[in-house]
């Protein structure tokens, strides 16, 4: 394996278009890759990993180089949130590594997510709200006015509910889709 995969690549020559910003702006660096085995690879998996095997899984997918690890779905199962737990508890996370949780806009489960957060020294959480309109009736079963309020409390989670997830008083900051805290 190479030690720095980004020096094979050479970055592309801008595209000229003068009313245009971005079509002119040149890669400097390599873009920071995410892994979603944990959680995506996990859910397609007829008997999902149990607690040891994803801790073996994050250790392999440490020493293979990624930065940033989307580690599951807290919220979703006690496996998910013990394995959060023990990755925070038994310092198993580089202090250069991201830990990425996906939660659904609802605030039980932000709770739970946020909970799970606790003590990690970087974490990124990826926030949803379903934009089919048949999982929203069906599932949810929630009118269109309902859903509405449902994405402003997701928007609108407040920095007091996140407050334990910022351990020694790092940055934090609230983007549409994430919750991004950068302990360093």
């Amino acid at each position: 394996m190479l030690k720095d995969p980004s020096k094979k690549y050479r970055p592309f020559p801008p595209v000229a278009l003068p009313n245009r910003q971005w079509p002119n702006r040149v890669i400097t660096q390599a873009p920071r890759w995410c892994s979603v085995d944990l959680r995506d690879g996990n859910q397609a998996l007829a008997v999902p990993m149990n607690v040891s095997q994803k801790l073996e899984l994050f250790s392999t997918l440490v020493k293979c180089g990624f930065k940033e690890i989307e580690v599951g779905f807290p919220s979703a199962s006690n496996t998910e949130f013990t394995f959060n737990r023990r990755l925070i508890e038994e310092q198993r996370s580089p202090e250069d590594v991201w830990l990425q949780v996906l939660v659904q806009a609802r605030e039980e489960l932000i709770e739970r997510t946020v909970e799970s957060l606790i003590g990690a020294k970087k974490a990124i959480i990826h926030l949803y709200n379903s934009t089919s309109p048949a999982q929203r009736r069906v599932v949810f079963g929630k009118s269109p006015g309902r859903n509405q309020s449902r994405r402003r409390a997701g928007r609108t989670v407040d920095q007091g509910s996140l407050a334990p997830a910022q351990g020694d008083g790092g940055p934090a900051a609230v983007f549409p889709g994430k919750f991004q805290r950068d302990g360093t």
